[in-house]
């Protein structure tokens, strides 16, 4: 998917989820590897290792010794082999070497031979032996070593901070989950009309490109024969026996597309948009949704609206002053009429809600203000520059806030 791509929020979206997966398994791990040491530090017994340490020094002492022994031994021997070696007479000198003396030098030769072979397999042995009782010296000494270097404490405490860290990750992790599944579940129906259209563009170039071949092929025909078999080719392919026509066609067809892709991509990304929107706080322009067109209908549309917000997040409704002469009611009545999970505020006397409803909005990325009102004058506050106001249109009965995915009857 390229960065252009109008479902790209939908990728960053699954990159998120990627990245919380891999760090829950990771932190998963450690919690795993923390009990692990914890309970083999406690299970561990000192006394036993230091015993165990004892032994196994004592083994690799008398080992090297005995391997000591075991290469003097053979170097004797190797010795004795050579000295035979060198008393042994040539067997060209045949008077000589078939002689007493020859033939107990040779047998005598045999025999320090096994004897070298025999020490060989003993000091191999015992060298394997010495290794093995060194590597699980090794081992011991250094189970103590990390036993006496090991914080219980640390460990307990490091344990007890990772457990809420998973679980507020495994929330963020569903969390997540389930907005990718409730956007997707609203842009499916776009993303796919978007995949349909995107295959027609693909398949009428192709056709394009295979009618232009067969009018190449046309024009190069020598008679009409060759001719007539060109136009039924194409008439078998794309129900039209003229190349020409074909590529037409297709051209227009493409055209359409061209023109309805970029339309319906907006479409996407204005969803997107408008369903990647984090809103904390709602702040409403009280005295603007009282109004369908020039007529003024009182609460009727604001009581409609918050029905059909629930609890999606805090809203807060600010009125001019001039709201109360309007509804023929003060600001206790106007409060219980909206209901106590709504902040109702009535601006001072003489005075309008619209540099409230920007106070109010402050910085907080999240906090919008619903309102048709430009607010021109009041382009420095960042409520306006960030555009983080919201329109909404009271028609035939209906409140209709398209960014808050809200149309419901009066």
């Amino acid at each position: 998917m390229n960065a252009t791509s109008p479902l790209e929020p939908l990728q960053r979206r699954r990159s998120r989820i990627k990245r919380l997966t891999e760090q829950h398994r990771s932190m998963q791990e450690t919690q795993r590897a923390l009990r692990g040491s914890i309970e083999s530090y406690k299970a561990f017994e000192p006394e036993v290792e230091l015993e165990k340490i004892k032994r196994l020094e004592s083994s690799s002492v008398g080992l090297s010794r005995k391997i000591a022994d075991e290469e003097v031994n053979k170097a004797n021997l190797e010795n004795r082999l050579k000295v035979n070696r060198a008393a042994q007479t040539n067997p060209l000198v045949i008077w000589k070497f078939f002689t007493a003396e020859q033939k107990r030098l040779r047998l005598e030769a045999n025999r320090l031979r096994k004897e070298i072979s025999a020490a060989n397999e003993h000091l191999m042995r015992d060298n394997n032996a010495l290794s093995e009782v060194r590597s699980d010296l090794s081992s011991a000494q250094k189970r103590i070593s990390e036993h006496e270097c090991f914080s219980l404490n640390e460990a307990e405490t490091q344990l007890a901070d990772i457990q809420p860290k998973i679980r507020q990750i495994a929330s963020d992790l569903a969390a997540a989950k389930s907005e990718l599944e409730r956007i997707e579940e609203k842009i499916r129906p776009h993303s796919q009309e978007l995949d349909r259209l995107e295959s027609e563009l693909e398949t009428f170039n192709s056709d394009i490109a295979k009618a232009d071949r067969l009018d190449r092929d046309l024009t190069a025909a020598e008679n009409s024969y060759e001719r007539a078999m060109i136009h039924q080719k194409c008439e078998e392919k794309f129900g039209s026996g003229s190349p020409r026509h074909v590529i037409n066609d297709r051209r227009g067809k493409i055209r359409r597309l061209e023109n309805n892709i970029p339309k319906l991509e907006r479409r996407i990304r204005d969803e997107l948009k408008r369903l990647d929107r984090t809103i904390s706080h709602l702040v409403i322009d009280g005295n603007n949704a009282c109004y369908e067109g020039q007529s003024f209908i009182g609460l009727r549309g604001i009581s409609a609206l918050l029905e059909a917000l629930g609890d999606r997040f805090k809203v807060t409704v600010v009125f001019d002053a001039s709201i109360r002469a309007m509804l023929k009611s003060d600001n206790q009545g106007i409060e219980k009429a909206l209901g106590p999970n709504t902040a109702t505020h009535v601006t001072p006397t003489k005075t309008a809600a619209d540099e409230y409803l920007m106070k109010l909005a402050g910085k907080n990325q999240s906090v919008f203000v619903l309102s048709n009102d430009r607010f021109a004058e009041y382009h420095d506050y960042d409520v306006v520059k960030s555009h983080r106001v919201l329109r909404f249109l009271i028609a035939d009965g209906k409140f209709m806030a398209n960014e808050l995915d809200i149309s419901v009857s009066l």
